[in-house]
């Protein structure tokens, strides 16, 4: 049986998202691989951002880095992915809150769901696949059931609580950041446009897809029309980097979909057929429950900690997943995450990491 591990650790240093134990979960997370669960240190990928001997954890080499797992593993292999770093959200047209969660690469060439959902339809039947997020907003991010994990969950400490900043990237701090690589104002609506102007064929498909589309499937004398056209949405209203556009005779929607129309740019084959194709891009495939086995660093509502303890940091619920294996590497999935809500709790936090699998998979032992 073969094993294999992709550990990624964004610490962004000399940033102002920076964070300080998000390498050390890495480490931390290596030490359990080989000694407790069997890797060997050539099994594992490492990309962290504070040493240049490693790999740094970019969008374009975090996405090589997990498509080159795919031909090394088989059915029956196990196959284990740890983030450290920060998570952020992202307009959406397909989601009910028109949000997608995504991570935060230390270049901030965003990794949305759809990314990682779109991988791991590609990976064999059959490979047992467990996938930690040590940031925030990482729920739903293969779409797979909660599975329900008994004890408190009120969110209230029972000891004081740690020195800590939290995993979550606002997406205005995104916007600042990318503000800055482009030298004009982008904002935090405008993430998508942003993304494929700073990063082009390295950033995702589904983050840049809408203004990556543009270019790419409307004649150039028409891709103003429709970038006027795409300031209306109101999930885009920014997404040239602007606010959004008043009502002008210039402007006016209506007035733009009429005089395409009478250039004979209309239906199916013009502007406004070449709109609606963009607008609904190909989704990921969907992947069921029982590939694949997902653990959080928190709820929906709360935010993972990046603790600072002395000279020492590192993530909460890597940290406790560190403790909780000391004291039983044998535990499922189920009874670890348990476990190191219990421990949280226990140290002053009130964030409650959540597993996402199916019931069977939540009962297998954690990395088998």
């Amino acid at each position: 049986m073969t094993k294999k591990a992709l550990l990624i650790g964004c610490n962004y240093p000399g940033s102002n998202a920076e964070l300080k134990g998000c390498v050390n979960d890495v480490m931390t997370m290596k030490e359990i691989l080989t000694t407790v669960k069997g890797f060997s240190e050539s099994d594992i990928t490492i990309l962290i951002d504070t040493d240049s001997k490693f790999t740094s954890p970019t969008g374009a080499n975090i996405r090589k880095a997990l498509d080159s797992m795919i031909p090394m593993v088989s059915s029956g292999d196990v196959l284990f992915v740890h983030f450290s770093g920060h998570g952020t959200q992202i307009t959406s047209m397909d989601e009910k809150d028109w949000k997608n969660e995504a991570l935060c690469p230390t270049d901030m060439n965003l990794i949305p769901d759809d990314d990682l959902k779109e991988w791991t339809s590609k990976l064999p039947q059959g490979l047992h696949l467990t996938v930690v997020t040590d940031c925030c907003h990482s729920g739903g991010m293969l779409d797979h059931t909660e599975i329900t994990i008994s004890g408190d969950k009120s969110g209230n400490p029972i000891a004081s609580s740690p020195d800590f900043n939290n995993r979550s990237l606002p997406a205005s701090d995104v916007a600042a950041m990318l503000s800055k690589m482009l030298g004009q104002n982008v904002e935090s609506n405008a993430l998508r446009a942003a993304l494929g102007k700073a990063f082009g064929s390295d950033a995702s498909p589904y983050a840049a897809g809408i203004m990556k589309a543009v270019e790419s499937m409307v004649p150039q004398e028409h891709q103003a029309t429709v970038r006027g056209l795409l300031r209306f949405l109101p999930c885009f209203s920014g997404m040239t980097g602007g606010s959004k556009p008043t009502a002008t005779a210039s402007t006016t929607a209506p007035a733009n979909m009429a005089s395409s129309s009478q250039a004979g740019m209309g239906g199916n084959g013009g502007v406004m057929g070449m709109l609606g194709n963009i607008m609904k891009p190909p989704a990921p495939p969907k992947v069921g429950d029982d590939v694949g086995i997902l653990i959080t660093g928190c709820q929906s509502n709360e935010t993972s900690a990046d603790v600072r303890e002395g000279s020492t940091a590192y993530g909460a619920l890597t940290n406790a997943i560190k403790t909780c294996l000391a004291q039983d590497p044998s535990l499922s999935h189920r009874q670890l995450v348990t476990n190191v809500r219990a421990h949280l709790r226990q140290g002053g936090f009130s964030q409650n990491p959540c597993l996402e699998c199916s019931e069977a998979n939540a009962d297998t032992p954690f990395i088998c």
